[in-house]
Formats: structure tokens, sequence, C-alpha cells
């Protein structure tokens, strides 16, 4: 049975942050929802970050706060720190983003709903932020790709997640620490952490929608996101690549036609990205992987 109060873990990423950490801080212990556990991991940032977490720690009494003696990257930083989540959920903050007061409230709601589902990831709607704390848009209605309808789907996504019809924002998802750790937590192979998370993660298991702004994200310059669509860039390059063997491993997941063409689908999607950064080795690789989908049949079961 679900425990009726449970634990809950906000992680928060640190990698010069010091203009922002402090709001992220205060962000996750005012939540209406009490039961919380920080942990807080500078990822040996260059700026005054770690003098900024110190003095917020010691001042509010709260929270453990660890500093890599080295940058590690997301994904093995993360992982490395998740023996510190005690809770039986958490959520993987970047150390500029923002929980609005009601964030984990609304997610633990939709756990306590379905007591008897196996459910991966609760997740809400994001309103996206500048440096200066204006708002720029909604996520979701971003990224709907003008689809006619209000909301993601529920449940088991697998295929949408992979075509893009339906897409999570990392800082608005409270993940169930069970499964992550039998799913071995995040590649350690990819510099960034999300989409190969959540495919592996909607290949076997539940994922829900909370119909509600939860989190703030703040897009800056220096953001992976935004580097992403840089022409000859090293990041981006590093970026692309990772999301090539984030599909080329759906080559293996992928268990039927449908699951192929979305796929395919999500390969079309990353060969304009790949033109328009110049990235014409990562170009022709997508079109091998192409065909390998194209040309394959799946045995039927009789």
């Amino acid at each position: 049975m679900l425990n009726t109060n449970p634990l809950v873990t906000i992680v928060v990423s640190c990698y010069n942050h010091s203009n922002y950490i402090e709001q992220t801080l205060y962000s996750v212990i005012n939540q209406s929802y009490k039961n919380i556990q920080l942990v807080i991991i500078d990822d040996f940032s260059n700026d005054n970050s770690s003098d900024i977490i110190e003095k917020w720690v010691t001042k509010h009494k709260i929270g453990i706060f660890k500093r890599n003696k080295q940058s590690l990257g997301i994904t093995k930083s993360f992982n490395n720190a998740v023996k510190l989540i005690k809770g039986d959920y958490f959520i993987d903050l970047a150390g500029d983003d923002v929980l609005l007061p009601h964030c984990v409230q609304k997610q633990i709601s939709i756990y306590k709903n379905h007591p008897k589902s196996n459910i991966g990831i609760v997740y809400g709607n994001t309103r996206v932020i500048d440096k200066a704390n204006n708002y720029l848009y909604t996520y979701y209605e971003k990224f709907s790709q003008k689809k006619k309808t209000t909301k993601p789907e529920d449940g088991f996504i697998y295929k949408e997640l992979l075509n893009h019809s339906n897409i999570i924002c990392s800082v608005s998802a409270l993940i169930n620490k069970k499964i992550f750790k039998e799913l071995n937590g995040y590649d350690e192979n990819l510099i960034y952490e999300d989409y190969d998370f959540w495919l592996r993660m909607a290949r076997e298991y539940s994922i829900l929608y909370v119909d509600d702004i939860i989190v703030e994200k703040r897009k800056l310059s220096s953001s992976l996101g935004h580097t992403n669509t840089l022409k000859l860039n090293k990041r981006t390059r590093l970026f692309k690549h990772a999301t090539y063997l984030i599909v080329q491993k759906t080559f293996k997941m992928n268990k039927n036609k449908l699951e192929d063409e979305a796929s395919i689908k999500k390969i079309f999607f990353e060969l304009k990205g790949n033109l328009k950064a110049l990235n014409f080795l990562l170009f022709f690789k997508y079109i091998i992987l192409i065909v390998k989908f194209k040309t394959r049949t799946f045995k039927t079961i009789s």
C-alpha cells in the first residue's frame, strides 16, 4: 500500500548557477508538501555557487550538500548521488529552475489516486522563464506540435515519446526511485539524461500527467537545449551524438512496426536539425539507420 505521506527527495544539481541557486533552494523548502528531503550536488562549479550553497544550508539547517571533486557531467554526477536519496520518489531539479509551491503535492496526489498502478513518472506542465524571471512561454503549448489536444496522453506512452507527440519537461517529473534503480539510472555515456531515461521508463511503466503548471524552467543562452541549435559547435555535436545513440538503442527496444515508424519519424526530425548544425557525418549515419528500420520485419505470433 502507498504511504499516505511518502518522503520525496528533491535533488538540486548545480553547475555555475550562482545567480539562481538560492531561488531554487527556497522553492524546495516552500513546498506545501512538507515531507521532503533536500540533496544538493555541485558539479565542481567555477563560480561561487558552492559558497552560496554552504551558507544557505548552514542558515536554514536543512539539506545534504555534496561538491564533486571534479566536473562529472549530469548523468554520472546524479547517479553518484542516488545513494543519498532516502525518498520513495524524487525530482531531478536543475540549480536554476523553480518548483511552484503546489508542485509536489499535486504529483503525490496522482500517485495516491492510482495506488495499484505501476507508475514510473508523474510530470506536469512548465512555465519557461528568462534570466530575469520574465515569462517566455508555456512548455506543453510550445511543443505540442499543433496537435488538437488539450493535454498529453497518460499511460504507456513509449511510442508517443519516441515520435515527439508527447514531450516531458525533465524538471517537472516526480520519479519512482525503486523503478529508477531497477533501470540502472541514467546512461553515463550520454551528456544529457532525460530523453533516454524517459524511453526506457515508458517501455515498461506507466507515465501520468498533471494538467497544471507546476514548475518554472529557466531558458538561458548557456542552456543545453539552446546549445543544441548552434552550428559548428562542439557541445552541439556532443548533444546530437547522444541523441543518435538513444535513437540507435530503440532499434533493439522496439517491438513492432508502428514503433519502428515512430523511430523513423524521430530520425527525420533529427535529420533536419543536423543539417542546420552542418553535422553531415551524423546526417549520413541517420540515413543508414533509417534503412535498417525500414528493411527489418517482426515475427508474428500465431
